[in-house]
Order: structure tokens, then sequence, then C-alpha cells
């Protein structure tokens, strides 16, 4: 796939992706006006998606185990339905318009890595997760969809897996649709062998999202060797010290999931804006920075020292702005190179009517 200059190589091996663009895409995506931007689209699945999860999270996370939550949950469900239409029509648009620029390209993947922290929240509290579940679901899967563009950034591959969005998607839908109509209790009631269905649907996600990160370590290292395995230590570190701190009591949950998403949203938008730029991803020193600060905060608590609610909020501030700010300073860079691609690209594609006219 080459977009204003970006040349990367796209494998999708998605299982429903091609039914759902036949299905569902293909004939709806008719009746938007050309001359609707495509960007646009972009946007609104992503406010879509951001509103669908702020329901989650104000009417559903603090609800009993046993209890039902039928209305916030099926307006979550289709605000996430509206998100995944959006965001495969957008880039069919584009197509059916002659508008596949690179800003389009940047602007999509950058907002699915937020898209994607939220739909691991959504999928945390549609499961009624208990805490480490919480924490661990809300990282490792954001960190899956950092992992992969960390790969496209190093090997100019874009690898999605059998199961991804779409797939993703629909079986939150599910689980959240259940969870509407039963209650949460429902998944400790239902038994898969000696295990809840709770424990099954929580290991299943994160299982999910820990081999597709070990498939984007193992072919880039296939590729270029092993001295790839720096680059993309610092955010499994990162992480793994993110939890180790919320299982020792140096980081409360929630500031955990707060600590944790900053980092990845961060690593994930700093390796689009590499592969934007044309530059090899390199080891940040701000990963290795916050996953040292993380490892003493673990070392600090198991060392028997008194760790206050006060950790809790400096860490989750400190972590937002540093990480926040590096990414957006990230973004501003990405979106210049693009900018700069976009107008070469349609000097090119006006170079030919120009001499047709001649």
């Amino acid at each position: 796939m080459s977009e204003a200059g970006l040349v990367y190589t796209v494998k999708d091996r998605s299982v429903l992706l091609p039914h759902y663009k036949r299905l569902a895409v293909e004939p709806l995506i008719r009746f938007i006006p050309r001359s609707v931007d495509p960007n646009s689209i972009t946007h609104i699945g992503h406010l879509i998606c951001l509103v669908g999860v702020s329901v989650l999270l104000a009417f559903g996370a603090f609800v009993p185990a046993g209890d039902s939550v039928r209305l916030p949950f099926i307006a979550a469900v289709v605000c996430l339905q509206l998100y995944n239409w959006c965001d495969n029509a957008d880039g069919a648009h584009a197509r059916r318009t002659g508008r596949t620029w690179a800003m389009g390209e940047l602007l999509d993947h950058g907002l699915d890595m937020l898209n994607t922290t939220y739909i691991a929240y959504a999928a945390a509290i549609s499961i009624h997760a208990p805490p480490a579940w919480w924490v661990g679901i809300a990282l490792v899967v954001p960190a899956a969809c950092a992992a992969t563009y960390w790969e496209q950034a190093e090997t100019g591959l874009f690898s999605l897996g059998l199961l991804n969005q779409i797939e993703s998607v629909m079986l939150l839908s599910s689980v959240l649709l259940i969870s509407a109509v039963f209650g949460f209790g429902v998944w400790d009631y239902v038994h898969v062998g000696p295990v809840t269905a709770q424990l099954v649907v929580m290991g299943f996600v994160c299982a999910t999202a820990v081999v597709g990160i070990l498939h984007n370590v193992t072919r880039v290292v296939s590729r270029l060797g092993a001295s790839a395995i720096p680059r993309i230590a610092p955010l499994i570190l990162f992480d793994l010290g993110v939890v180790a701190a919320m299982l020792v009591g140096a980081l409360s949950p929630l500031a955990a999931v707060i600590v944790g998403s900053a980092g990845n949203v961060f690593f994930g938008l700093r390796s689009l804006a590499m592969r934007t730029a044309g530059e090899r991803p390199v080891v940040e020193k701000g990963m290795v920075g916050g996953g040292a600060l993380v490892v003493g905060l673990v070392g600090w608590k198991l060392a028997g020292q008194p760790v206050g609610h006060s950790v809790d909020w400096i860490a989750s501030v400190v972590a937002t702005l540093f990480f926040g700010a590096f990414a957006v300073a990230n973004a501003r860079d990405a979106r210049r190179k693009v900018i700069r691609l976009d107008l070469e690209a349609a000097a090119a594609r006006a170079v030919p009517v120009a001499a047709k006219a001649a």
C-alpha cells in the first residue's frame, strides 16, 4: 500500500472483515455524499467510541456483580457498532472519492491507538473484571496495538491477525448484551469445565493480545535480528512493572490503568510518527525512565516503606503530562510530515492533467 509517499505492506487476515465490508459497508457507503471529507467520518467514529465507553465508565464500572445494566450497556453496544462502521467506511469513502491522502492514514491509525484503549476499558467493564484482571486487560490490549505500530515502523509490514478489530468489537458487543440481559452474575454461574465463564473470557482476551505481541516481536526479529529487541523491550518491561506495582499495592488499580495507558498510547503514537518520518525506531528513553520509576516504586513498597494515596495522584498526573506532552509533540511532527507529502502527491497528480491539457 502506498499513500502519498508512505509505503508499507498490509497483511490483514481478519476472518470477518471481507464479509463485513460486503454486507455492511458497501451497501451503505453510497449514501454518503461525495462532498463529505473522509477524515470527518474518522473523527465521528472516534467520538462515538469515546461516548460509548464513557457511558460504560459512568454507569457500568460501579455496579454490583449480581446486577444487570441494561440501557447503558445497550447504548454502548450501539456506539461500538457505529464506531466499527465508521472505522471501515472512512477508507472506503476515501477510495471512492479519490481522496486517499497520507493525512487520512495518519489520523485513522493515530485515533485507533486511542480507540483500542477505550475498547480495552469496555472489555474489562463488560465482564465485571476483578481489579487485577481489569489492569491486565486495560494494559495488554493497547500494548498489542502499540506493538503492531512498532512492527510497522521497523519493517514496513502492518500485520493484523485472524482476530482483530471487527472480531473484537463483535465479541465485546455480545458480552455486553449478555451482561445487560442476564446480569454480571451469569459469568460466575456458567462454567467451562472447572473454571467460570468470566475467567475464560478474561483469559482469552489477555492471551490473544499477548500472542499478538509475541508474533510482532518474532516477525521483526526474523527480519532484523535480535538487535531489534531492545527497542520493544521498554514497552513490555514498563507494562509488566505497572502490573507488578498494582499487585504489590504500590499503585491502586485506577492509577495503574492511568499510568499504563499513558505509556502505551505514547509508545504507539511514537512508533507511528517514526514510520511517518521514514525513521527506524530507537530505544525510547521516556519509556525506559518510566519503567525505572515504576520498578523503583515496587522496590520501595517491598522494602516496607509506606505508599499512600498521594503516590497514586502523583504517578497518574506525572505519567499523563509526561507521556501526553511527548505524544502530542510526535503527533504534531507527523502531521507536518504528511502535510508535505500530501502537497507533493497533489502536485504529482496534477501533472498528468496539465500535460494532457497542453
